[in-house]
């Protein structure tokens, strides 16, 4: 078993995202999908020294399929130091793979008793309101404006790894350890994602000059209703917003939730597509909106979800319009 180290200089705070944890980032490489019949033969991670404040890359990799014990050892060992694990689907892959074949392998499992935050399921929490084609690593990555050198896939490493043991061709293993290595350094700067969808989901409301931020918690949909729950940082004691109208209602009062329901309706934004949206001429005629998103639709029309896509841009523009309408109609 052969274990690398690299001390690694990250531009991000990511106590920021985790305050007071102790965390590890996590990846694995395994010789196929099933952790009965497969093996693990690369672990990589990535942590803070508390010894000399620096971030490491640390990767423990198997030479031969022997040596899978091994490295469940010395992964025990050094997770000992933290209380919470960061991964990519790990919750799913990882840590189930890790835990079967250390009891395979009669090694104590530790990584059953520390806290996990699986970056991909938390994602995913969030994907009606992300226009995402798919949550794979590298698609988010790139709505992140991270392109990475390596180009190959898991599964392109499994060949290079029988391969490897083979022919023992280096190369191959630094193949290998490179994707590996990049699967962890740029999981680090993914945590990112986290920023874009709270601004996904954020809308600001400007009361008197007081910018009054305000962020969308929950949409659901209960026949010709569209209910959004919308939650704010700010307490307002004074406030006492409820107005119901034909097409509308929201109730804001003293505490931090809003609560705005909409009339919408159901339809088809092409032949197989369905949608659904306001019309605009239900509103009240002051508000100024117009459909953001890419398709030709009557001008009177509000596209608010395709399919399983809230259309976010026209959402937030409803909420800001509307709350900021009803506030200056009680004020008059």
């Amino acid at each position: 078993m052969e274990r690398l180290d690299y001390l690694i200089d990250f531009k991000i705070d990511i106590s920021t995202y985790f305050p007071n944890r102790k965390i590890c980032f996590l990846d694995i490489e395994t010789t196929g999908l099933s952790r009965k019949f497969n093996q693990i033969y690369l672990i990589g991670l990535v942590y803070l020294n508390d010894k000399d404040g620096g971030w490491y890359l640390s990767q423990f990799f198997a030479n031969n399929i022997d040596e899978e014990g091994q490295l469940l050892e010395q992964l025990n060992k050094v997770i000992l130091n933290f209380d919470l694990l960061i991964t990519y689907n790990g919750d799913s892959f990882d840590i189930p793979f890790i835990k079967y074949r250390s009891n395979f392998h009669n090694v104590v499992d530790r990584i059953s008793n520390i806290d996990s935050f699986d970056i991909y399921r938390n994602i995913r929490s969030h994907s009606s309101y992300l226009p995402f084609k798919d949550f794979k690593l590298k698609t988010i990555e790139e709505s992140l404006n991270i392109y990475r050198e390596d180009k190959h896939t898991g599964k392109d490493c499994i060949n290079l790894y029988y391969k490897y043991l083979d022919s023992g061709d280096t190369i191959l293993k630094k193949k290998i350890l490179k994707h590996n290595f990049d699967d962890l350094y740029y999981l680090v700067d993914v945590i990112q994602i986290f920023d874009v969808i709270q601004d996904i989901k954020s809308v600001s409301i400007d009361l008197s000059n007081e910018i009054i931020p305000i962020q969308i918690n929950n949409i659901t949909t209960s026949g010709d209703i569209m209910q959004i729950i919308c939650n704010t940082l700010v307490t307002k004691s004074e406030m006492n917003l409820v107005y119901f109208a034909d097409s509308f209602n929201i109730i804001w009062q003293k505490n931090t939730q809003i609560t705005l329901e909409l009339d919408v309706k159901e339809g088809y934004i092409t032949p197989t597509r369905k949608c659904l949206f306001v019309n605009k001429s239900k509103l009240p005629q002051s508000i100024d909106i117009k459909d953001m998103t890419d398709y030709m639709v009557p001008e009177d029309i509000i596209i608010l979800k395709i399919d399983d896509k809230y259309q976010m841009d026209n959402l937030k523009n409803i909420i800001e319009q509307l709350i900021l309408y009803v506030l200056n109609s009680q004020s008059l």
